[in-house]
């Protein structure tokens, strides 16, 4: 299933004269988005499962990191620079492990603002290895709202997915 997308607000105005009830319609936009994939890599589970939760590792592999940085038991900070279309900018976000079983499975909750923008999702990654390579199977869910949801939904799902292959790429590199 791809992206949904909906816009609320009971107060909109037939004219749209007002410019501050006009962003704040931008404002509550939001898309839900579901994503799912999976990848092989050619390396043991449990040295793939230790990367994918490696701070460092993480910061060379995400797109835009510039920092990953952790908080306590199972949490981080993340600060990084992201765009999509025109709207491009700073964002900053907490990511939390809320579930793991080293080295077959975890699920992390994730939230972050920037740009007039938020994300609130949770992902659940299944690492299984067989012939020498570990195959990485992943599924979750994101709220996107703000500036980046008013892009439409058709861009984001594309800007996601190239997110996605190039992590999964450099991490590859990583293994």
């Amino acid at each position: 299933m791809g992206p949904r997308s909906e816009v609320t607000n009971p107060s909109a105005t037939a004219d749209g004269s007002d410019n501050a009830l006009a962003f704040s319609q931008l404002m509550l936009r939001f898309q839900v988005m579901k994503v799912e994939g999976s990848t092989s890599i050619t390396a043991p589970r449990d040295r793939v499962f230790a990367m994918l939760l490696d701070p460092e590792v993480l910061k060379r592999c995400i797109t835009g990191c510039e920092d990953f940085t952790p908080t306590g038991a199972d949490a981080y900070r993340i600060k990084m620079s992201a765009g999509i279309a025109t709207i491009r900018g700073r964002a900053e976000g907490e990511v939390l492990v809320n579930e793991s079983r080293p080295p077959e499975h975890y699920r992390l909750s994730m939230k972050g603002k920037g740009m007039g923008s938020f994300v609130d999702g949770w992902a659940a990654i299944d690492l299984t290895e067989a012939d020498g390579e570990t195959q990485v199977a992943y599924h979750g869910e994101a709220t996107v709202g703000g500036m980046i949801a008013a892009v439409g939904s058709r861009m984001i799902d594309l800007a996601v997915k190239k997110v996605l292959g190039d992590f999964f790429e450099k991490l590859k590199q990583e293994a």
